[in-house]
């Protein structure tokens, strides 16, 4: 439980700081052999049907329930086929034929399997599910975590995460990308993500058009943490405003901050460096 409050307590940091208008959602994957918490919502019993995993996702961050997906909760089938590996069909091309003939997000099948080479995937039977649920009130402990929120709030979060001298590097090709980049990737690679949420979320679980998804390992959570802010904490004023922190003002033509030029003291330095030529 101690572990757990931890956890917990980055998940109110996160909102508080940032303050984010969707609940951080922790994800575990569950292996073959695990228990599973009992207070976890199973979509089928709920619903009666199965349901889009992006769409739990969603109703975790919005509401702040917990939910166990398995193979029959899941509706998406190329993703629990293809990407969390817990079902299977005879033959792998059927898979980018289906999206050929129903949906046409690539140019033809052969273009379907090409976008999707460098996907993150488990093998089949690697894990039996997954577990979603808020970090403030998580009831696991997460391998990771998804955060909605805007391209400024993105911008912070990768700032905190590089802020030791990583640089991220995600993959984009417009689909599935809550289960591939999100969780999948982010979990293969033990790095960051950054995630643009592809037609599935968008459409079906209902993410909107401003927003995005930084995806967190567990290993790192603690370290973005700690590190928000600190990136150009030396821009900040005499009395101490770091102007990340306040807002920000739209402007056609030059402005100052704080009295000053919008600029980093780091250009003028560079620019008494610049070798002058004839």
């Amino acid at each position: 439980m101690v572990e757990l409050e931890n956890y917990r307590e980055i998940g109110k940091t996160l909102m508080d700081e940032l303050k984010l208008t969707k609940y951080p959602v922790a994800v575990r994957l569950i292996a073959p052999d695990e228990e599973v918490p009992k207070n976890a919502i199973k979509p089928l019993e709920l619903f009666g049907t199965e349901v889009a995993a992006c769409l739990t996702y969603t109703w975790c961050s919005t509401t702040g329930f917990s939910f166990y997906l398995t193979k029959n909760d899941i509706a998406c089938k190329p993703i629990s086929i293809g990407n969390f590996g817990l079902e299977k069909i005879a033959d792998a091309e059927d898979l980018y034929k289906a999206w050929e003939r129903k949906a046409a997000y690539k140019r033809n099948a052969e273009s379907e399997k090409k976008s999707r080479e460098n996907d993150a995937r488990f093998p089949y039977g690697q894990i039996k599910g997954l577990v979603i649920t808020p970090l403030h009130q998580t009831i696991i402990k997460p391998h990771l975590t998804i955060v909605y929120c805007s391209p400024l709030i993105l911008s912070h979060l990768i700032l905190a995460a590089t802020y030791d001298g990583d640089c991220i590097i995600s993959s984009f090709n417009g689909m599935e990308a809550s289960c591939k980049e999100g969780i999948i990737r982010t979990y293969l690679t033990n790095e960051c993500q950054v995630v643009c949420p592809g037609m599935g979320d968008r459409v079906i679980a209902g993410v909107q058009d401003h927003e995005m998804i930084f995806s967190i390992p567990e290993s790192k959570l603690e370290l973005v943490m700690n590190n928000l802010f600190l990136a150009g904490k030396k821009l900040q004023s005499s009395v101490g405003l770091h102007p990340f922190k306040m807002p920000s003002v739209k402007s056609i033509g030059p402005i100052t901050m704080f009295g000053r030029p919008t600029e980093p003291e780091v250009w003028n330095i560079l620019r008494k460096k610049i070798i002058k030529e004839d």
